[in-house]
């Protein structure tokens, strides 16, 4: 034999034939090709045919109640900093709640809400506002065109002073009649029905207990100017009860 430290001798009785690549048992024999197959299948070392699967370690149990999934990787709670599965990671399934935790994130989410209403309602009022006074800047127009028109026809006592003049444009409902007066704005309303009455030719019978009362009302509305007749009216028009030029109702109430 030419090569004889080269290769191993098969391990099986019956053959012993030189192997240059021999194969070796987990047991430390050594066999050809042609036993080693035969050899595993009766040796007393079993991981030869099967191999124990490696065990793996820190695998992450999801701690949601009831909940067997695992997983390689933490997902870990931002609140109590355990792990949970994907399913169960949502922080509404966290076991101990911080109430402090939540409430930071329901104002998150309310915040940009109150924000918009906040927004709107300041949009809303001023919007509002500017429809209130156009509505007034018209309305002051348009009465100030009507004044210049009822002072040219307005009835009234000549003793009044121009400056303390007020005009009004009175209709009586029960005639139809419309009579352009002016009175003082230093009367009261009590002193300026009874003018108003003697110019339109009204009976007037506000002295008299039983008797229905003369009593001004506005056109717009039809709300009663006061029920306070001692009301002076310089202050109703200061306070935007009544303006100068308005169109009034004088008519008949039982009280």
């Amino acid at each position: 034999m030419e090569l004889p430290n080269l290769g191993q001798q098969c391990a099986h009785p019956n053959c012993q034939q030189l192997d240059f690549l021999p194969l070796q048992c987990k047991c430390g024999k050594q066999f050809c090709s042609e036993h080693f197959n035969k050899h595993v299948q009766g040796c007393e070392t079993s991981t030869n045919v099967e191999v124990e699967p490696q065990r793996i370690e820190n695998v992450y149990k999801c701690t949601f109640e009831n909940c067997h999934e695992s997983s390689l990787v933490p997902l870990l709670c931002s609140n109590c900093h355990k792990h949970f599965c994907i399913k169960h990671r949502h922080i509404t399934q966290c076991s101990e709640p911080d109430e402090e935790f939540f409430a930071q994130e329901r104002e998150k989410r309310a915040a940009p809400v109150r924000q918009f209403n906040e927004a709107k309602n300041a949009v809303d009022k001023q919007i509002e506002q500017n429809l209130i006074a156009a509505k007034k800047k018209g309305k002051n127009l348009a009465n100030k065109v009507q004044l210049m028109k009822i002072k040219s026809k307005a009835k009234g006592l000549s003793s009044i002073p121009t400056t303390d003049r007020v005009y009004f444009n009175v209709t009586h409902p029960e005639t139809g009649q419309v009579t352009p007066v002016f009175v003082s704005k230093s009367w009261s309303l009590g002193r300026a029905i009874d003018a108003i009455a003697n110019e339109c030719k009204l009976r007037n019978d506000n002295n008299k207990i039983t008797e229905k009362k003369l009593r001004l009302f506005k056109q717009d509305d039809s709300g009663v100017i006061s029920k306070n007749l001692a009301d002076c009216l310089e202050k109703l028009i200061t306070d935007g009860v009544i303006m100068d030029g308005e169109n009034l109702i004088l008519t008949y109430v039982d009280h």
